[in-house]
């Protein structure tokens, strides 16, 4: 199994999880033949590929699954791609030699919403950074040194990692970097004004690996995928800043994607709703013994939690006209209900602690300015992460959260509502100082208590009947969306 023809690399993609191969990776296949180039993998982690990616050449399929347009859509695609695999722990010369290629001419990463960050331990010899902000650092020195800093050779850098303008904090960070470690003016100034730094909002549900699919496949085609990954046929990708399709023909290949002035509104809906709801689910489902994201909306307790968490607490604080937000949440809630993938919450629970900050957070904060009340299921959902993380073992997170919240057993054992004010005002945990917002934490607190003396299912009854409000239902909403692209 090989590339049909020899294809210059242009694209080079930090992180081979499931989401940019099921996502940016399947769109560069459905380019071709307008766009004439490869990928090539680097390994944003410590730890081996995957060895399947060397046993199957890089090749692999996406399984799209769901209904569109009224139809039933079942797509298996060969995902030719991937020309090359770099691994800057394990081969340093080689990963800075990819940057030194001509042809090379975007960046992509989606190291989740913990990996842009800023760590102040990174150093230029380091081989490498320990940070993805780091590591891009030193390939795009490693590029400034080897092709003379000239414009023709900067970089398009496009991040699907879910924080608010991930694309500018990472340029910030990465120019940080640059002058502490280089002085070199020159250097920044391309950094800065020739690199281009988007910001960028990715939308497409991606349950990943599947063994049955994984059977259906082989019965059919002959092939034994490994790497097979599947999700859902809607896809989106909203970029902020003037449009490139000369380097990346999206739309004249017939993707869903928008060059835009402004993500904000895209961000909104689809981080507080969509991921919101995700974040909500997983941390509540797992607890109450559910698996995957469609049986949540039909467990007799969940979705009557979910609805009334978008009803009372994330829609009516959405800085948007209320149809959209309302039209976007019923069909999230289908989405959601998609027969067709079985997305499993422990998927999605991989550092729920950054994405409870980037994805309910926010509605917290909108909620209460709003309502002047705490907002009862998000903050009921940070009483169930607190329980998760303070009883489950085996959970992947940051090591200094894990540690964080390890020294908070015994108090929370003890003393919940000190353990509750303690994890909000641990920045170890939530990589800086939390929002102050007026009652949250004494929400939280309450229903830390509830979980701890009755349980996660009857901790959630109290919490659905403390949201209240009135708003107009999501499941019921048929207005169409207000937005002109």
């Amino acid at each position: 199994m090989t590339l049909d023809r020899p294809r210059p690399l242009r694209i080079l993609q930090f992180g081979a999880g499931h989401f940019l191969r099921t996502f940016i990776d399947w769109m560069v296949d459905r380019m071709r033949p307008a766009f004439d180039g490869t990928v090539g993998l680097v390994k944003a982690t410590p730890g081996p590929f995957n060895p399947v990616f060397a046993e199957q050449d890089n090749v692999y399929t996406t399984v799209l699954r769901g209904r569109a347009g009224g139809a039933v859509v079942h797509e298996q695609r060969r995902i030719r791609v991937i020309a090359a695999r770099y691994h800057p722990y394990e081969d340093f010369p080689g990963f800075l030699a990819a940057a030194g290629n001509p042809e090379l001419r975007v960046i992509v990463s989606n190291t989740t919403e913990a990996g842009i960050v800023m760590n102040a331990s990174d150093r230029a010899e380091d081989r490498p950074a320990a940070s993805f902000p780091g590591k891009l650092t030193q390939l795009l020195r490693a590029r400034y040194l080897a092709l003379g800093g000239t414009p023709a050779s900067a970089l398009l850098v496009l991040p699907c990692e879910l924080i608010e303008r991930n694309g500018q904090t990472l340029r910030g960070f990465v120019l940080q970097h640059a002058r502490r470690w280089f002085q070199d003016p020159a250097f920044e100034r391309w950094i800065a004004e020739d690199c281009t730094f988007v910001d960028t909002l990715v939308d497409r549900i991606v349950s990943g690996y599947d063994p049955e699919a994984r059977r259906q496949l082989l019965a059919e085609t002959g092939f034994d995928d490994a790497l097979l990954s599947v999700g859902e046929p809607y896809h989106l990708l909203a970029i902020q800043g003037a449009e490139r399709e000369d380097l990346l023909p999206f739309r004249a290949s017939g993707l869903n994607v928008v060059w835009t002035d402004d993500i904000t509104p895209y961000r909104l809906l689809k981080v507080r709703i969509l991921n919101g709801g995700h974040t909500f689910l997983a941390m509540v489902g797992t607890a109450l013994g559910v698996d995957t994201v469609r049986a949540c909306l039909h467990h007799p307790a969940l979705r009557p939690a979910l609805e009334a968490l978008y009803d009372h607490e994330i829609l009516p604080a959405l800085p948007l006209p209320a149809a959209e937000g309302v039209a976007y949440a019923r069909t999230i809630l289908d989405r959601f209900d998609n027969p067709f993938l079985e997305h499993r919450l422990n998927s999605i629970t991989l550092n729920s602690v950054s994405k409870w900050r980037a994805r309910l957070l926010p509605s917290a904060v909108a909620s209460t300015a709003q309502r002047g009340a705490a907002p009862a299921l998000i903050a009921f959902s940070l009483a169930a992460l607190v329980e998760r993380y303070t009883t489950v073992a085996g959970l992947q997170d940051e090591a200094p959260v894990l540690a964080a919240f390890h020294g908070l057993k015994p108090l929370a054992a003890a003393d919940p509502v000190q353990a509750v004010r303690a994890v909000l005002a641990d920045p170890v945990i939530w990589g800086g100082p939390l929002p102050v917002i007026p009652g949250f934490p004494e929400a939280v607190a309450e229903s830390f208590q509830d979980i701890r003396a009755l349980g996660m299912a009857a901790a959630l009854a109290r919490a659905v009947a403390r949201s209240g409000g009135r708003a107009e239902p999501a499941a019921a909403a048929t207005r169409p969306s207000s937005r002109k692209e």
